[in-house]
């Protein structure tokens, strides 16, 4: 509870007799004003009996007029008693995400077309903060993905200037990827970008192959990211390069003033 409260987030109890049967709460979700993911559940002894009902309505009707827009809940996918529950209730699928692993056999990644020389770059955080945040304003506007971080949420959880590299075409930058240790061998690349005037030219590609050399001699022999199931150029640059689906994520919404 506190860890959400120290988050902005908010939290509410269903009680029965003074006792707790249901439990829900809505979490920020950086770089998307107005959106929250909403998590929650009902004891297993009062499910099916409107409670979840009751607790969804009544966080419906708090958060109509404040600066919540959007509840969000993943599910993985849509035979779920969540997904059934939540969208008997007004929710609706907003997208699908894909998440890809590619890992290494006998010591090394299997890549194609491995050969780059192109130059990336580590830049202190002051720097590296504001230059990411534009790049990927230049990356992504107007792309359903687009998650605009401001310079606080970056602050807020890129720690070390080791993880964000940037890709410099001479001394500019065209492209970025953060990278986000999951475990001692284990990295998560999100988000990853390349300005669009330098889209479909094999430069995030290279980014990648980069990448993925860089982590191999820090004893990486794991990498993951997310995409949308519907990006089909990121889709076959991931899987072309040895990445495989392990999980599929879909992501219900309910517009909280939506119109009844």
């Amino acid at each position: 509870m506190e860890g959400i409260l120290r988050a902005n987030g908010r939290a509410w109890t269903l009680l029965v007799n003074n006792t707790p049967i249901a439990y829900a709460a809505i979490l920020p979700v950086p770089g998307l004003p107005g959106l929250v993911e909403l998590q929650g559940f009902v004891a297993s002894a009062r499910q099916r009996q409107g409670y979840g009902t009751h607790l969804l309505t009544h966080i419906k009707t708090e958060l109509r007029g404040t600066a919540v827009t959007q509840l969000s809940y993943p599910v993985p996918h849509l035979h779920t008693p969540a997904a059934h529950f939540l969208l008997k209730n007004g929710f609706f699928i907003e997208h699908e995400e894909w998440m890809m692993e590619l890992t290494m056999v006998n010591g090394q990644w299997s890549l194609v077309n491995g050969q780059w020389s192109l130059v990336t770059r580590h830049l202190p955080l002051a720097t590296a903060i504001p230059l990411f945040c534009q790049l990927y304003i230049t990356c992504f506007t107007g792309l359903p993905w687009n998650q605009p971080f401001t310079e606080a949420e970056v602050a807020g959880t890129l720690r070390r200037s080791e993880d964000m590299l940037f890709l410099m075409e001479g001394d500019t930058p065209i492209g970025f990827v953060w990278l986000r240790p999951q475990t001692d061998r284990s990295v998560q690349l999100e988000p990853i970008g390349i300005i669009p005037e330098k889209q479909g030219q094999g430069y995030g590609r290279a980014l990648l192959h980069i990448v993925l050399s860089q982590l191999a001699t820090q004893g990486v022999t794991a990498v993951t990211l997310g995409v949308w199931a519907n990006n089909a150029p990121a889709l076959h640059l991931y899987q072309s390069l040895g990445f495989h689906q392990t999980e599929s994520i879909v992501y219900l919404a309910y517009d909280v003033n939506r119109q009844n």
